[in-house]
């Protein structure tokens, strides 16, 4: 669990504090630099907490029953809970990004059944080409199995 001081921050300060956060935070334009700031900025605790936190809300918001979150991410229900919560009542930057995400993997679903559907019509019979094409299906067909 994070530690806060005890000894709290006037107002005035604590939102300077916060607003020189977010803008160093927009800053960050590239993968490298965001995840060289993360490792710097995070320790390994905070790190698997803030990518748990994501992934329950991503989960969530895909419709994942809480027992099958608790189980997959080896999280409390009130850690859930209270994702769910802020998902539910206030959690307008979530829902931004969730649906960022989810409209990615939604794009790239579609343009990986459209390369599916081309891979095998292009790779049926002889001709010019073909080969190439049958190339490239063993490729991606050798790639996803490795995946799984």
């Amino acid at each position: 669990m994070a530690q806060i001081s005890k000894y709290k921050l006037f107002a005035k300060e604590e939102a300077e504090i916060k607003s020189l956060f977010t803008e160093i935070i927009s800053m960050l334009s590239s993968v490298d630099d965001i995840t060289a700031f993360l490792d710097d900025f995070l320790t390994p605790t905070e790190r698997i907490v803030l990518t748990k936190r994501i992934t329950i809300a991503l989960l969530l918001k895909k419709g994942c029953p809480y027992d099958v979150i608790k189980k997959t991410l080896k999280v409390s229900a009130p850690t859930i809970s209270g994702v769910s919560l802020k998902l539910k009542y206030s959690g307008k930057g979530y829902h931004k990004i969730l649906d960022k995400i989810l409209l990615e993997k939604k794009i790239k679903g579609i343009f990986d059944k459209i390369e599916n559907f081309a891979l095998e019509a292009l790779t049926i019979g002889r001709g010019k080409g073909t080969s190439l094409w049958w190339d490239l299906k063993m490729k991606k067909q050798q790639s996803t199995s490795k995946i799984i």
